[in-house]
């Protein structure tokens, strides 16, 4: 007789040989939120309407993970006390298709409150093709530099 946990590790398994079928197409992105506005201090951040990071803190990096490649893909930001993704916040929600078997780095930039920022740059996510989860020589490391900055009003 079959026990139950065969049973869901068989079922399960299938699911992953489907799925990995079904999404062949796969890009890899990280992403970071370097936006430094005291009321996104934390989000959460939605792929096609399902929380991926919950309560993501301001100078932090999510892990690489993998997303579906050549389909339409939207990231909306949505405060951290959001239950869904129609919580987003007005002017956060992006649409990207990503390119298969690219890597990316998604960063997270600018403001959402409407004052007390001067100048006010408006709160946008820059896509960078050119991630890399390895450095090209082994031994060294390999750095992306992003410059985003704002001012305080005071």
């Amino acid at each position: 007789m079959t026990s139950r946990s065969s049973i869901k590790n068989f079922l399960l398994a299938l699911a992953v040989l489907f799925s990995a079928n079904a999404f062949s197409q796969i890009a890899r992105v990280q992403v970071i939120h370097n936006s430094a506005d005291a009321a996104a201090d934390s989000v959460d951040v939605y792929l096609n309407g399902t929380l991926l990071l919950n309560d993501f803190k301001f100078r932090t990096a999510s892990p690489f993970i993998d997303a579906p490649a050549g389909v339409n893909l939207e990231i909306a930001i949505a405060p951290p006390t959001s239950t869904s993704v129609a919580d987003s916040i007005t002017g956060a929600v992006f649409n990207y298709t990503l390119n298969s078997n690219e890597t990316y780095v998604i960063v997270a930039d600018g403001i959402v409150s409407a004052s007390g920022y001067n100048p006010a740059q408006p709160f946008d996510l820059k896509v960078y093709a050119s991630g890399q989860e390895t450095a090209v020589t082994s031994g060294n490391t390999d750095v992306l530099v992003h410059h985003g900055s704002l001012m305080l009003l005071l």
